[in-house]
């Protein structure tokens, strides 16, 4: 079961800011294509509404389902690319960072296959010596490049790519990332000169609806680390970075409750390093550097297409302190908000900013619990049947409290518990999964007395109507009315079949087999009623 966030009380809601549309002016219509989802994650779909509730719905975390299990993973893996379904081989493939701790390399890219998304195996390529023995599934990338610019940071599968040797496309570079392809997702090469500029957090995402390939790099804003983004259309020529997604000064005026909520919080370990609030007590003029602390920035932000949205995870990092001995960064940990966008340029912050996916607690013991420090989401989730598949890497710390002592000098191991010992050889960093209902991310809430959703005009397009909606206790029906706002014959409220209990495809009908392919073409209105449910979506087939 997800877990729910309300986000605010609706009375009556007429303002439809994502479309422009003034308080009080007649309801202009929309295109709503067959098979085409309406979500309700902004009001573009709506021309008002009263006594409901919109929330955010959190996923149900599974946990690690990719762990470091073979020597050339070392004690830490990562990912920042999705699963690939690959049809022609039957398999989901997916690329890992692997933390061997070999003296050439700081990082290898790993091969993992799968062919249900739990249950992973990585295969012996032979193609890259580490530890001293290409036994490995690292793939083939140029050896003449070297860290950070042999990183790469997942991959897009076009099979509608002309040339079989570009059907996998990625980006290669932590801080210089250049376009790169393969035709089997194990032997990479170069494709062209261009460089984008980032630092060392990025995504690629193919924007199929707008035959377009977006970078979405790490950059910077007033308030630290930020994203940017820069598109292509043939991967070979770029577009220059402009700024994405930044954290903005309310989310500063949060980052002291955030951090404070975390550390008074006794189920949470970490961070390690943590000071005073700079803002409370000065920082000590002690000529050491001291990084900037105690506020908000975006580490890391996905991002995706689903049904008519960009949707994005961003990694909200909130720094605790200076890192010891070095100073060079800060330890502190992450949450992951949701976010949406129709244009890539205006985003909602959904959930009233509150965690989509939060960190894990220690309150069943550490083993195993790898999403309590860091947590950073793959770009797209896993559409599985009825539930959306979300990746993400959870790492346990940023400055591990096994290592180091409080002033930064060395642990002497030999002070470790035995649970200490156990988590420190259970590995550092893993791969993640946490699962939502299909089209799960807000819904639209009435208690039990009855609230109202009706639709901007838009043209019938389809010969059934479909919702998702859970009302175990209560009940959805519909009303078709004319674009004017008056009820169809046949199709009124008390004409439709109440939906009841958890469907996430329940067909909307009407007594007597009332049949709405008789009204195609016609442009009408869905008026939603809704006593103790909740609507997730609704579309026409």
């Amino acid at each position: 079961m997800s877990t729910a966030i309300r986000l605010f009380f609706v009375g009556v809601l007429v303002a439809i800011s994502a479309w422009g549309q003034a308080a009080g002016d007649a309801p202009s219509p929309i295109a709503l294509e067959p098979g085409a989802r309406q979500l309700f994650l902004d009001d573009a779909v709506i021309a008002k509404m009263s006594g409901l509730t919109r929330t955010m719905h959190q996923p149900e975390k599974r946990g690690a389902v990719l762990k470091p299990d073979i020597p050339t993973d070392g004690d830490l893996i990562q990912i920042r690319g999705e699963p690939v379904w690959i049809p022609e081989e039957g398999v989901y493939k997916i690329l890992y960072f692997a933390c061997a701790r070999d003296p050439k390399y700081s990082f290898g890219i790993a091969l993992a296959t799968s062919k249900d998304g739990l249950h992973w195996d990585k295969p012996n390529l032979g193609l890259v010596e580490a530890l001293g023995s290409k036994d490995n599934n690292w793939i083939a990338i140029p050896e003449e490049i070297a860290w950070p610019e042999n990183a790469m940071e997942g991959f897009v599968y076009d099979p509608d790519d002309p040339n079989p040797a570009h059907r996998y496309k990625g980006l290669m570079g932590a801080t210089r990332r250049r376009p790169v392809v393969s035709p089997d997702c194990i032997h990479w090469s170069p494709l062209g000169d261009a460089v984008i500029p980032s630092s060392d957090e990025g995504h690629l995402l193919h924007d199929r609806a707008h035959k377009q390939y977006c970078a979405i790099v790490k950059t910077g804003n007033e308030y630290g680390r930020a994203f940017s983004i820069a598109t292509s259309t043939d991967f070979e020529h770029w577009t220059p970075n402009r700024l994405l997604f930044g954290a903005d000064a309310i989310d500063q005026k949060m980052a002291p409750d955030v951090i404070n909520r975390r550390l008074n919080n006794p189920n949470m370990l970490g961070p390690f390093f943590v000071e005073p609030n700079p803002a409370v007590t000065p920082v000590p003029n002690d000529g050491l550097m001291h990084q900037p602390i105690w506020r908000a920035e975006v580490y890391n932000v996905g991002v995706f297409t689903y049904e008519g949205f960009y949707i994005g995870l961003p990694s909200m990092y909130y720094p605790t302190a200076t890192c010891l001995p070095e100073r060079n960064n800060t330890d502190g940990f992450h949450e992951i908000q949701l976010i949406a966008s129709r244009d890539l340029n205006s985003w909602i912050r959904l959930g009233d900013r509150k965690p989509f996916i939060e960190c894990s607690g220690i309150e069943k013991g550490r083993i195993g619990v790898y999403d309590r420090t860091q947590i950073l989401a793959a770009n797209a989730p896993l559409v599985k049947d009825d539930e959306l598949w979300f990746y993400y890497s959870g790492l346990k710390w940023r400055d591990s409290n096994y290592g180091l002592n409080k002033d930064g000098s060395p642990r002497d191991p030999a002070t470790l518990t035995d649970e200490e010992r156990a988590d420190l050889k259970d590995g550092w960093g893993a791969a993640c999964l946490a699962v939502l209902r299909r089209d799960g991310f807000v819904s639209l809430d009435s208690g039990y007395f009855a609230g109202s959703l009706t639709t901007r005009p838009f043209k019938l397009n389809g010969k059934r109507l479909y919702i998702n909606a859970a009302a175990a206790k209560g009940q959805v029906t519909v009303e078709l009315m004319s674009k004017d706002g008056r009820s169809i014959r046949g199709y009124s409220d008390s004409d439709c079949t109440p939906v009841v209990g958890d469907r996430v495809r329940a067909e909307v009908t009407w007594k007597d087999g009332a049949d709405i392919a008789s009204l195609s073409g016609q442009e009408i209105q869905l008026e939603f009623c809704l006593k103790s449910a909740s609507l997730y979506s609704f579309w026409m087939e």
